[in-house]
């Protein structure tokens, strides 16, 4: 059976969705997005200091979107494409992000995070450390912190499935429950 987006996305939004975006995603985007969820926060009442948290695990959320998915040709230029979900109940926040990649970044990208999801509090302090002090950047410019950020943020381990699309890419779903 073939991957279809539109059926992925139609399933995972929901009545707790309070926000949903799918589309390209370019720096113009990646400040609408944040600003919107923000702006929704704020009409709900969501405390200060649990926004702030949102905030900064959605801004990495959203980045990883930008910077590290697939790039397509979509309107004369290339751009990612990605999909992200906000929703809220009460059990608390949980966000969707999603995006086209390669076989050979999702392997790098997967054993990171179950390797990350392994350490304990102190371990993720030090690995946080760690790869500041070694100032090791990827071409894309990230070294691994947002998902160190988003696990000490978030105080949960991330969630993440891939399915198979077409050729050697694979859409790779990323969860944060808050």
């Amino acid at each position: 059976m073939s991957f279809n987006l539109n059926q992925w996305f139609t399933d995972n939004v929901s009545e707790d969705s309070l926000f949903y975006y799918k589309g390209s995603v370019g720096s113009k985007t990646v400040t609408e997005i944040l600003e919107k969820i923000e702006a929704i926060m704020e009409d709900r009442n969501f405390p200060l200091k649990e926004r702030k948290k949102i905030l900064n695990i959605l801004i990495e959320l959203v980045q990883n979107l930008y910077h590290h998915g697939e790039k397509f040709e979509i309107e004369d230029s290339f751009k990612s494409y990605g999909s992200l979900i906000f929703n809220k109940n009460d059990e608390g926040v949980k966000i969707i992000s999603a995006n086209f990649i390669k076989i050979e970044k999702l392997k790098i990208f997967t054993d990171y995070i179950d390797h990350t999801n392994s350490l304990g509090t102190s371990e993720l302090k030090t690995l946080y450390r760690k790869v500041l002090s070694n100032r090791h950047f990827s071409e894309k410019g990230g070294g691994g912190l947002g998902i160190i950020n988003m696990i000490r943020r978030s105080g949960n381990k991330l969630k993440y499935c891939s399915k198979r699309t077409q050729g050697e890419n694979f859409f790779l779903v990323l969860t944060v429950k808050i």
